[in-house]
């Protein structure tokens, strides 16, 4: 994704999160979400969310 333009200090890591580095709180926001969606109080296990997020990702076309 070279034509997103990124915060030149955010190292390696995903793309979804690169592409909010140059809005902190949109990386810490996202961050968040993330962390309340997988590690928060559900009625999934996490090898529920887990499978959820690989389906998500494969329908998305996403290679991580």
């Amino acid at each position: 994704m070279t034509w997103v333009e990124t915060a030149a200090d955010i190292g390696v890591g995903a793309h979804i999160l690169k592409c909010h580095s140059l809005n902190r709180e949109a990386l810490r926001a996202h961050v968040s979400l993330y962390r309340t969606i997988m590690f928060g109080d559900s009625g999934l296990s996490r090898s529920e969310r887990e499978a959820i997020a690989v389906c998500v990702s494969a329908a998305n076309d996403c290679h991580y």
